[in-house]
């Protein structure tokens, strides 16, 4: 009886239909909700009950959900589809998304900001590279100042920092400071404490303690005030340079408005001086003033937490990914009102891409910001030592102890995907006239983003496209070199982003697979998969293209670190995706057998910290605060995106605003494939895909219509034809659609 379903015919009697859905394998994992998803695939049980515990079990050890950007598209990806309730906020995981798709914070210039975890680097930023983190020393290069000596959270960072500077802390970091127009009520609740007294206000650093303006593009401010701009009283950052006898109008910049609320850590407010955008913030700077024009108050408490100089540790992958991750939400939950918040957003997030990273002028992104060169921030002598160019270097992405950055093959890859994702939104608003939402601006319109897409695709598989390798190098830097370490995550992404051209994602999988082999690369052939679950991330070892920060590679052996040589089990989806789309779902099936293998072989011998522990297997995991060449648990919450090629790739499901889109794609060892308890735009359903059926049954129907689309050849419960424009499911219940033909 398990196959029966594939010979019924699409008029079967409601009893017959139920008894041909094929049985679901029993749970590997206790305690897993009955109405999770779970897939089938019948003929293969136990790979479908691993990956049923696969889902489970990195879905419930998550950690946590947060508006943390890096990892959003990567969890839209991996969770939109489920229906699941997320076990802290016990909610709907798409409710959980889209809360926190809400709280990201945008600058008024479009920047979506990184929503990291609490440190003492740029407040819009990643946590690091801080000021402190300089080989040989800050002096005379960056500056801070922290008047408390407990530190909150993170106590890893707060350590680094006051091991290494105990001059910039507690009481020692007063020493040297000058005030008037208030009084110091000295260090006391992790700050200090001052008091007006009527009239201007001014705070002098001290003498002797000198910056770099390159190493200082931010100053960061955190205080609560007396005043605030926004009662109409300016507040003024000046500076000296060098050789200054005075501060001078000439060299301030006005404090902007304070943030909404003060930081939930620290109790005061953070503000980001946006120094390197002033003309005379250049050279060597001598003193800092704070200065308070104009009549205060008298009597009026303030404080001060902290004031320090900050990289700019913003990422060029924000933007992208927020504009991929709304997109992919509205989709899959049809949330019109998420949509029209977002939207105006969105908009403003593509267009700093195309403006400030140059998109629309050279066809590809080009990051300006300091620091973001391409270059390392050290370079290697021939005797073997180090010359250290500190603010050089600072990373951009997920990868962030690599210098991707200034043209940037990385983020240009990620830029066509939110061209191409924006041109699908704004066709479907000019579709729904209904809606008179705003316009977009030209450089916004459909035709003009879909002008754009394939200018970035034809100067990218040409700019960074190396004849040598012939594969995509990471970046080209400000002076020109081009680096390339074999970083498969670059490659595998340009093809799922629909950067890379067909003839390269060939040659990229020819590589990738060990087809063919690269002078000069550390890894070849099968030892490209040394670590089974997916590829290396990189087959060429680097020891020299780091930031400031990470200044000695060489100590960790070859696989000992993610990006150099190691792996990231939740990229396996890229490999995977490539595999079907280039090689045939036949190939990624069979390559997925193969993680399947592993994953087996791991819960046998109790689980990833179990299998990999001590380096026995050749490295050891990161996470969870330590080192190691492998990503998987942990912070690693893009592993839950790996069973997802079955909802993506294998099954085909796209979601339209309104519509399912269906377009399986088969490998030939299975005879069907489905899964139970897909949710979409609020409609929970079970499907079973063969190569002439398509099973649905509706198990919930959402509070919209919900129109279905597949292909060309399949045909109506009656046996007509789809409409072109889709069949709305009815409601609860069983349907079944056939395709004589088979699919192809």
């Amino acid at each position: 009886m398990l196959f029966l379903f594939l010979l019924l015919p699409s008029f079967c009697p409601q009893e017959q239909l139920q008894q041909s859905w094929p049985p679901v394998p029993a749970d590997l994992h206790q305690g897993v909700p009955e109405d999770f998803p779970r897939f089938l695939i019948p003929g293969h049980e136990r790979t479908a009950a691993i990956w049923n515990r696969y889902l489970w079990h990195h879905y419930d050890s998550r950690l946590h959900n947060g508006p943390v950007l890096f990892n959003k598209e990567y969890l839209m990806l991996a969770d939109l589809w489920m229906h699941a309730t997320e076990k802290r906020l016990k909610l709907p995981i798409q409710d959980v998304h889209r809360k926190f798709l809400l709280e990201v914070n945008q600058d008024p210039d479009g920047y979506i900001q990184t929503h990291q975890h609490f440190s003492h680097a740029h407040e819009g930023g990643w946590p690091f590279p801080l000021w402190a983190q300089i080989p040989g020393g800050s002096q005379g290069k960056t500056m801070g100042w922290h008047f408390q000596m407990d530190g909150p959270s993170w106590q890893w960072i707060w350590h680094f920092l006051k091991a290494g500077h105990p001059q910039s802390f507690g009481e020692a970091a007063l020493k040297g400071w000058q005030w008037s127009g208030c009084r110091s009520l000295g260090i006391k609740q992790n700050a200090w404490h001052l008091q007006t007294q009527g009239g201007e206000i001014n705070l002098v650093s001290p003498q002797g303690v000198t910056l770099e303006a390159f190493q200082a593009p931010f100053v960061q401010v955190r205080w609560n005030p007396p005043s605030s701009p926004e009662e109409g009283k300016p507040i003024y950052f000046e500076w000296q340079k060098e050789g200054d006898q005075d501060f001078s109008n000439e060299r301030r910049l006005e404090f902007p408005a304070l943030p909404p609320a003060k930081n939930q850590v620290s109790g005061h407010y953070h503000q980001m001086l946006a120094l390197y955008r002033h003309p005379e913030w250049r050279g060597k700077i001598q003193r800092l003033r704070i200065r308070l024009p104009g009549e205060i108050a008298a009597e009026v408490p303030f404080s001060i937490d902290s004031i320090f100089t900050a990289y700019d540790t913003r990422h060029s992958i924000n933007n992208p990914i927020f504009i991929l991750s709304c997109w992919h939400y509205a989709r899959w939950t049809g949330d019109l009102e998420f949509l029209k918040i977002q939207l105006p957003k969105m908009r403003l997030a593509l267009q700093y891409q195309q403006g400030h990273f140059r998109g629309i002028e050279l066809g590809h992104l080009r990051n300006p910001w300091w620091g973001h060169d391409g270059i390392a921030g050290f370079r290697l002598l021939p005797d073997g030592s180090k010359e250290y160019r500190p603010g050089h270097g600072i990373g951009n992405n997920y990868w962030d102890l690599m210098p991707f950055g200034w043209d940037d093959a990385y983020a240009t890859s990620q830029y066509h995907a939110a061209l191409l994702t924006m041109a699908e939104l704004e066709t479907w608003l000019t579709e729904r006239k209904d809606l008179d939402w705003p316009s977009p601006p030209n450089s916004g319109r459909p035709q003009a983003l879909l002008e754009q897409a394939s200018r970035v695709r034809q100067v990218s598989n040409a700019k960074f496209w190396s004849p040598t390798t012939e594969r995509f190098v990471a970046c080209i830097d400000q002076s020109g070199e081009a680096h390339d370490y074999g970083y498969t995550f670059v490659n595998l992404e340009a093809i799922w982003y629909g950067l890379a051209s067909r003839s390269h994602g060939e040659k990229i999988m020819d590589w990738i697979e060990g087809r063919r082999t690269i002078d000069g690369d550390d890894s070849q052939g099968e030892d490209i998969y040394r670590w089974r679950f997916g590829p290396r991330s990189s087959t060429r070892r680097n020891v020299e293209w780091y930031g400031h920060a990470w200044h000695a590679p060489e100590s960790i052996p070859w696989g000992g670190q993610v990006q150099d040589g190691g792996a990231v089990l939740g990229f396996s989806f890229f490999d995977l995706w490539a595999r079907l789309k280039l090689r045939g779902p036949e190939n990624a099936w069979q390559r997925l057998l193969a993680i399947t293998d592993w994953e087996q072989e791991v819960w046998k011998s109790g689980g990833y910290r179990a299998y990999y522990e001590g380096g026995k297997r050749g490295t050891t995991l990161q996470g969870g605060g330590t080192a190691g060449g492998l990503g998987i648990d942990f912070e690693f919450f893009e592993s839950s995106m790996l069973p997802s090629i079955f909802i993506h790739g294998f099954l085909g499901i796209r979601p339209a605003m309104e519509q399912l889109l269906l377009q399986p794609d088969l490998p030939d060892s299975l005879e069907a494939l489905g899964v139970q308890n897909l949710e979409i735009q609020k409609w929970r359903l079970h499907l079973v895909v063969s190569r002439e059926l398509i099973r649905i049954q509706v198990e919930q129907e959402g509070p919209a219509p919900l129109s279905l689309r597949l292909g060309k050849d399949w045909l109506l419960p009656s046996g007509k034809a789809l409409p072109a424009n889709g069949w709305p499911l009815p409601g609860e219940g069983e349907f079944s659609f056939r395709n004589p033909a088979g699919l192809r």
